[in-house]
């Protein structure tokens, strides 16, 4: 149970840090935004790290600069999406990463389809062709943005799950935003908009909610079930249709959720026909330190 609830507060606080995200967009460039969100999160997950900073060590680095490379585009792809469409849409595509992940497993032979795999992974992309289908023009191009970002960090997921016995999350996660602060870092260098008070509070705020999401998420893998705590990514579409009606009056359309619920669907019924054998886990328990095999959030 408890595991479950650091898992629901994590996706919460994810839901937080991107309402900050659509908010400021309003008024400062994409990339400006990026850079002080990902420095503050990055400062708390340093706060989180420390002084076990031996957690950071790694023998591949060219792993970490492709994962990161992949948190980069990915970030930069939701976070245009956030500002252009409804959140709730936005999720809805963004969390088929599950879906790409079961595809690219395939495609590279690291795992073979089940049938019933097979058919939540179509059902899942027919609520992928909902979503899409009602929006045309702008939206059209921010809601495809948000599906670029699930095929992008779907891959930088095969990165971790091929090298998680070897690699901390602590270290995919602090590596994966430093390149992200030194690549929009440059931008804003030579572009800074400046920020009233109330801005620089709620990019800090975001920020914070990112770190401490992760902390969560991470701590809940190492608590609880797989299956339990990666289902709960799924309350996220709930939390940004009610957070954004509540602050901008947004909707998602009825197809959109038509969509979601077939995306969510898809994607817990995949957890529920990947989870482990109770005879399995039962012999196999897990290490102290051992790192958790986390998904990644919609971020």
């Amino acid at each position: 149970m408890q595991a479950v609830s650091f898992a629901a507060l994590g996706v919460f606080c994810f839901t937080l840090m991107d309402i900050s995200i659509k908010w400021s967009l309003h008024t400062y460039s994409l990339l400006q935004v990026t850079f002080f969100n990902c420095l503050f999160a990055l400062l708390g997950l340093l706060i989180w790290v420390y002084p076990r900073f031996d957690l950071l060590k790694t023998r591949n680095p060219l792993i970490h600069l492709l994962r990161a490379s992949t948190v980069l585009v990915g970030d930069l792809l939701a976070f245009y999406s956030f500002g252009q469409v409804p959140l709730a849409e936005a999720y809805t595509l963004i969390l088929t990463m599950p879906l790409f992940i079961t595809l690219f497993a395939f495609i590279f032979k690291q795992e073979q389809i089940k049938p019933a795999t097979m058919l939540l992974t179509l059902l899942g992309f027919t609520g992928v062709y909902l979503t899409l289908n009602p929006s045309f023009g702008s939206l059209q191009i921010a809601l495809l943005a948000a599906l670029g970002c699930a095929i992008v960090e779907s891959i930088g997921f095969l990165l971790i799950r091929g090298y998680r016995e070897q690699e901390t999350p602590q270290s995919f996660a602090v590596y994966g935003l430093g390149l992200v602060v030194l690549s929009t870092g440059i931008y804003t260098l030579f572009h800074y908009q400046p920020m009233t008070l109330t801005s620089t509070v709620i990019s800090l705020g975001g920020g914070l909610c990112y770190a401490l999401a992760t902390a969560l998420v991470v701590s809940a893998f190492h608590l609880g079930s797989p299956t339990a705590v990666s289902s709960m990514q799924y309350t996220q579409l709930v939390w940004g249709m009610l957070l954004s009606f509540f602050i901008w009056h947004e909707l998602p359309s009825k197809h959109a959720l038509m969509g979601g619920l077939l995306v969510a669907i898809a994607g817990l019924g995949l957890l529920y026909t990947q989870r482990p054998r109770q005879s399995n886990s039962k012999q196999q328990l897990p290490q102290e330190d051992a790192p958790p095999s986390a998904p990644e959030s919609v971020n």
